[in-house]
Order: C-alpha cells, then sequence, then structure tokens
C-alpha cells in the first residue's frame, strides 16, 4: 500500500508593517523656497570710560561703531521674487541678503513692511526661482498637520512638524490678531 503525503506545512503569513508616515514629499516641494535672511546693520556705541581718558581725551573718540548680524527665515512666494518673512527679521536692517536653498544668494529691497502684523515682504532679482504657493489658512482646522521649515541659529532647512491646536486665537500682544496656535 502506498502511504500518503503529509498534508502540505501551513506558513502564517508575515506580520503586517505599520504604515510608514512621511512628509518627505512636501518638504522636498516647498524647501527649495524657503530662503535664509541676513541682515546687517551699523551700531554706534559709547565707549566706556577708563582711567586713560583723563589723559588722552582729546585723541580717544568717545563712541565707536559696529555691524550687528541677525539672521531669520522666509519663503518665496512668487516667480518676480517676492519674499515673506517677520517685521523683526528685517526691522533697522541697513542691509539684506538673501541665501536660497541651492546656494544662490542675493541683494534684498523692502517691498513693505508692518509691524503691527510682524509681517514684511521683501524682494530679489533672480531667475528660475522655486516657489511655494500661498495656502488658505480659512481652510485650516484643529487637529491638521502642519510642517515648518526655517533656519534656527543659522542651521539652514531644518524641519519640524505638529498639529493645529487652535484657531482665531487672541493674545493680546498685536494690534490685529487672528492667530494660528500650533503645538
Amino acid at each position: 500500500p502506498s502511504a500518503t503525503p503529509p498534508p502540505p506545512a501551513v506558513t502564517a503569513p508575515p506580520p503586517a508593517q505599520p504604515a510608514r508616515v512621511t512628509y518627505a514629499d512636501a518638504v522636498r516641494r516647498a524647501a527649495p523656497a524657503v530662503v535664509n535672511i541676513y541682515t546687517a546693520r551699523v551700531v554706534t556705541e559709547r565707549v566706556r570710560p577708563s582711567t586713560l581718558d583723563d589723559l588722552f581725551r582729546d585723541a580717544w573718540p568717545r563712541y565707536r561703531q559696529r555691524i550687528e548680524n541677525s539672521l531669520g527665515s522666509g519663503v518665496i512666494v512668487d516667480h518676480e521674487g517676492h519674499i515673506v518673512t517677520n517685521h523683526h527679521v528685517i526691522a533697522n536692517a541697513d542691509a539684506i541678503r538673501v541665501q536660497l536653498a541651492d546656494e544662490r544668494v542675493a541683494d534684498a529691497t523692502i517691498v513693505g513692511r508692518d509691524p503691527d502684523t510682524d509681517l514684511a515682504v521683501l524682494r530679489i532679482e533672480l531667475d528660475n526661482l522655486p516657489v511655494v504657493p500661498i495656502g488658505r489658512s480659512d481652510n485650516l482646522n484643529v487637529g491638521d498637520v502642519v510642517l515648518a521649515i526655517g533656519s534656527p541659529v543659522g542651521l539652514s532647512h531644518s524641519v519640524t512638524h505638529g498639529i493645529v491646536s487652535a484657531t482665531t486665537r487672541s493674545l493680546g500682544v498685536a494690534t490685529f490678531e487672528d492667530f494660528i496656535q500650533t503645538d
């Protein structure tokens, strides 16, 4: 008599891999239009008096000038080179330079500024600019995921994310308020 073959071994399917959550495509689309903004201004400051001041009062200057630099971020919003940034980034600047993600650099001019809303618009003159389209904040919902791309402490194109925690917030810190709160 012939033996019946054993039944085929049953193998369990491989465990399901968790879905990968990534914002890489959104960052790839947006990051080229995020710029670093470098400002410089001349600051005149009084020289601290010393014991030698009495001897050389007329020979030593009582004031000196130094260059003060600061750094911020902005985003290119059209092909004509308009950049939206914060007013505090460019306030009191004597010179403004912009560096793109592709390493191009251009001097910027101020098109407009509004200290009450802490917004400023700059313009640079370069060809083939990357652009981020402006979204509609009235379509945001509490719980939506948001990304921030910028240059904290000079670290180019750092990315972080969060969620919209609230809309239409008023904090009493500005003349016009309709803030979007994120975590």
